[in-house]
């Protein structure tokens, strides 16, 4: 089983780079400290969180959704760098690992099938719409728990959709039941497939 693919200092110098156009000087030293010291172990899904603590004036919260696309666009630069200078051997294992698909996509599954159905088409839309905001291209008719949808992202993009996910869930059903729900979710997949590294999703 892999490390951890970044490490505490490579994510934060991700965020670093995903917050400097909003953010300079000695304030965003000390957000920096700040995430270090109460996010720094933790899984990329609660950036939304982060971000919703740092964001305390009318100007950084209007720019919250920015900050995060930011943010997680230079984690996946960073991630993609870290695959390419991985051993062989190693990059194969991530980049062949039938069971890292299958994890994602029931992953996925457990969450979409807490939505409730009044908000199904709702929600689905608003993922697809912040996956085309990362430059993913999905068809109008895709729904994110198809086995279709998974076939065609690449593995690096996995923590991203599943951080996407989980930021419409704080939306429509608040961040409490959403961290509760990715914790659950997180333990069962974690029993299912004991080989697969979470931080590969997470």
């Amino acid at each position: 089983m892999r490390h951890k693919l970044l490490s505490v200092m490579q994510k934060k110098q991700a965020i670093e780079r995903g917050l400097s156009p909003y953010m300079q000087g000695t304030v965003l030293d000390r957000v920096l400290h700040y995430w270090e010291q109460e996010y720094g172990d933790k899984p990329s899904f609660v950036l939304n969180r982060f971000l919703s603590e740092i964001c305390n004036s009318d100007e950084l919260r209007f720019h919250r959704k920015e900050m995060l696309k930011q943010v997680l666009s230079e984690m996946s630069a960073v991630e993609k760098q870290v695959l390419l200078d991985t051993k062989p051997k190693v990059q194969a294992e991530v980049l062949i690992s039938e069971n890292l698909s299958a994890a994602f996509f029931d992953f996925i599954d457990a969450v979409m099938l807490t939505v409730t159905v009044a908000d199904l088409n709702d929600f689905n839309t608003e993922v697809k719409k912040q996956l085309r905001l990362m430059g993913l291209s999905i068809m109008n008719s895709a729904k994110i728990n198809q086995a279709a949808f998974v076939e065609f992202l690449p593995l690096t993009r996995y923590a991203q959709v599943i951080t996407a996910i989980y930021e419409c869930y704080c939306e429509f059903y608040g961040p409490a039941k959403a961290d509760q729900l990715y914790a659950r979710v997180k333990t069962s997949i974690k029993t299912k497939y004991p080989d697969v590294d979470l931080h590969q999703l997470l």
